[in-house]
């Protein structure tokens, strides 16, 4: 593992983005993001990802200036065009006014169409949490391969991320973020860059036998649902609903569809005893006394509020492919080695 300084991989990262054509408050704002999911304990949806997020720019499938606009809006819901730009601003975006719709009509929804790479999907419900409103997220492919569906050989799917927000009371919350496939990709990705195996029943080879190697995966395999058939429908329905955004669309184009709706806590006239009945039921499944291997109970969320508690001011880990992937990208965008390991080697 390297050990990198968090103000330093932060720079790092921003000089990266800049150099690949990224304006600098989006440079600076994309690694806010990046560093806040290593810091959340999920480095899958974190630094890792520049290296992937390089790549598409410069092989033309990501437009690394390109902001969201509107593309079709009413009182109560809004689709907007990512417009093949970085997908974090888009979903951040879409949380916003939907929170600001909400409020005045109780209920909006809304989704992303021509989006990239979203990010950690609890990012957005940690943010509908804070703007006061329960927030649902999920995104679709109807033309993803990753993943199998119950009893496929094939991959039909993508990894179909689902994510929820309410708020609870003085800062409280419940934020659930999972993919429907087993496992989100990148975990895997992980998983190979640290030369680990990944639990049975993730991951198929390419002729559809189960294996525990991540690097079948990358040659050719498949990942499986979560729960069998359950986990299957679920993430059939996120690739329903994103057709319901899809649909605003006259071409598709690449990449996955994001559907998402959110509620006013306040919606019937009482928003401070929804808080406190949120509050409430995260309180009450806190205190059940922890199954025998468990010191307590926790509610999603409390984890990655944890690991940001824990880890504070660093310093940062990456496996070392994930590092030498994170320099190969400043290579490609013109940036020296040395500058970046100047900058964020702690």
């Amino acid at each position: 593992m390297i050990d990198l300084s968090i103000d330093g991989v932060s720079a790092a990262s921003t000089r990266i983005f800049m150099a690949a054509g990224v304006p600098r408050d989006m440079a600076e704002q994309i690694t806010t993001w990046l560093v806040n999911s290593n810091l959340s304990g999920h480095p899958s949806h974190g630094l890792q990802r520049v290296t992937e997020y390089v790549r598409q720019i410069k092989e033309g499938h990501m437009d690394p200036a390109a902001r969201p606009r509107v593309h079709v809006e009413t009182d109560t819901t809004v689709v907007l065009d990512g417009q093949a730009g970085l997908g974090h601003f888009a979903a951040d975006q879409l949380t916003r006014e939907l929170a600001v719709k909400c409020r005045e009509s109780q209920i909006a929804m809304g989704g992303i169409i021509n989006g990239r790479h979203i990010g950690r999907l609890g990012e957005w419900g940690e943010l509908a949490a804070d703007l006061g409103v329960v927030l649902y997220m999920s995104l679709g492919s109807a033309s993803g391969w990753m993943t199998s569906t119950f009893g496929a050989a094939e991959g039909r799917l993508g990894t179909n991320p689902i994510a929820f927000g309410a708020p609870g009371l003085e800062g409280d919350s419940f934020v659930m973020d999972f993919a429907t496939s087993a496992a989100a990709e990148g975990k895997v990705r992980v998983a190979r860059d640290s030369g680990k195996s990944v639990p049975e029943g993730w991951i198929r080879d390419s002729e559809g036998r189960p294996t525990t190697d991540p690097n079948d995966f990358y040659d050719g395999g498949t990942m499986l649902t979560f729960g069998e058939h359950k986990g299957s429908a679920i993430a059939i329905m996120t690739t329903l609903l994103s057709a319901v955004t899809a649909s605003a669309a006259e071409d598709i184009g690449e990449g996955a569809s994001v559907f998402a709706f959110a509620i006013d806590v306040d919606a019937f006239g009482r928003g401070d005893e929804t808080r406190r009945l949120i509050q409430h039921q995260l309180e009450r499944v806190r205190s059940a006394a922890p199954a025998e291997g468990f010191s307590d109970v926790q509610v999603p969320g409390d984890f990655e509020r944890r690991s940001r508690a824990a880890l504070g001011d660093g310093p940062l880990q990456l496996p070392g492919p994930t590092w030498d992937g994170f320099l190969e990208a400043a290579e490609r965008v013109g940036v020296a080695r040395s500058e970046i390991e100047g900058l964020a080697l702690a």
